[in-house]
Protein backbone atom coordinates (compact mmCIF):
# COMPACT_ATOMS: atom_id res chain seq x y z
CA UNK A 1 0.00 0.00 0.00
CA UNK A 2 1.61 3.45 -1.03
CA UNK A 3 1.83 5.98 1.98
CA UNK A 4 0.40 9.45 1.29
CA UNK A 5 3.00 11.66 1.89
CA UNK A 6 1.90 15.31 3.39
CA UNK A 7 1.44 18.09 0.98
CA UNK A 8 3.71 20.96 0.86
CA UNK A 9 1.28 23.57 1.32
CA UNK A 10 0.95 21.69 4.76
CA UNK A 11 4.78 21.42 5.70
CA UNK A 12 4.50 25.30 5.31
CA UNK A 13 1.86 26.03 7.27
CA UNK A 14 3.83 23.76 10.06
CA UNK A 15 7.23 25.66 9.69
CA UNK A 16 5.39 29.18 9.70
CA UNK A 17 3.86 28.69 12.81
CA UNK A 18 6.76 27.15 14.16
CA UNK A 19 9.22 29.79 13.75
CA UNK A 20 6.82 32.73 13.85
CA UNK A 21 4.94 32.96 17.21
CA UNK A 22 3.28 36.42 16.42
CA UNK A 23 0.72 34.04 13.87
CA UNK A 24 -2.41 32.59 14.70
CA UNK A 25 -2.66 29.23 13.60
CA UNK A 26 -5.96 28.00 11.37
CA UNK A 27 -5.72 24.35 12.00
CA UNK A 28 -9.28 24.24 10.62
CA UNK A 29 -7.17 23.40 7.32
CA UNK A 30 -5.39 19.86 8.56
CA UNK A 31 -7.95 18.12 10.41
CA UNK A 32 -7.95 15.97 13.57
CA UNK A 33 -4.35 15.69 11.08
CA UNK A 34 -2.41 18.43 13.13
CA UNK A 35 -3.88 17.99 17.17
CA UNK A 36 -1.02 15.69 18.36
CA UNK A 37 1.59 18.18 17.10
CA UNK A 38 -0.58 21.11 18.29
CA UNK A 39 -0.47 19.77 21.73
CA UNK A 40 3.25 18.95 21.36
CA UNK A 41 4.04 22.45 20.00
CA UNK A 42 2.25 23.81 23.29
CA UNK A 43 4.42 22.16 25.63
CA UNK A 44 7.14 24.39 24.54
CA UNK A 45 5.14 27.93 23.77
CA UNK A 46 1.55 29.18 24.41
CA UNK A 47 0.24 29.47 20.87
CA UNK A 48 -2.82 30.71 19.56
CA UNK A 49 -4.97 28.52 16.97
CA UNK A 50 -8.27 29.22 14.91
CA UNK A 51 -10.30 26.16 15.00
CA UNK A 52 -13.45 26.28 12.62
CA UNK A 53 -14.29 22.82 13.55
CA UNK A 54 -14.52 20.44 16.76
CA UNK A 55 -10.66 18.85 16.42
CA UNK A 56 -10.35 15.19 18.62
CA UNK A 57 -7.16 15.92 20.83
CA UNK A 58 -7.12 12.24 22.06
CA UNK A 59 -7.90 10.48 25.39
CA UNK A 60 -4.91 12.09 27.21
CA UNK A 61 -5.16 15.16 29.30
CA UNK A 62 -4.20 18.40 28.58
CA UNK A 63 -4.91 22.28 28.91
CA UNK A 64 -6.19 24.68 26.09
CA UNK A 65 -7.49 27.99 26.97
CA UNK A 66 -10.91 28.88 24.99
CA UNK A 67 -10.21 32.93 24.39
CA UNK A 68 -13.93 32.90 23.17
CA UNK A 69 -14.47 31.94 26.99
CA UNK A 70 -11.94 32.18 29.03
CA UNK A 71 -12.47 28.54 30.08
CA UNK A 72 -9.42 26.48 30.75
CA UNK A 73 -10.73 23.05 29.67
CA UNK A 74 -8.30 19.84 30.81
CA UNK A 75 -9.58 17.19 28.31
CA UNK A 76 -11.57 16.43 24.59
CA UNK A 77 -14.99 16.26 26.58
CA UNK A 78 -14.89 19.69 28.05
CA UNK A 79 -13.31 21.17 25.16
CA UNK A 80 -16.17 19.54 22.73
CA UNK A 81 -18.83 20.78 25.74
CA UNK A 82 -17.75 24.75 24.74
CA UNK A 83 -16.43 24.32 21.25
CA UNK A 84 -19.94 23.05 19.68
CA UNK A 85 -21.01 26.40 20.77
CA UNK A 86 -18.81 28.55 17.96
CA UNK A 87 -18.24 25.98 15.22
Amino acid sequence: MKRKRPSLRFIKTLILVRFEPGKVFNASTCGDNCAKWLLKMAEEEDRTVNLRHVMNFGSDPFEIEILNTGTIVHNTREYTDIAVDFV
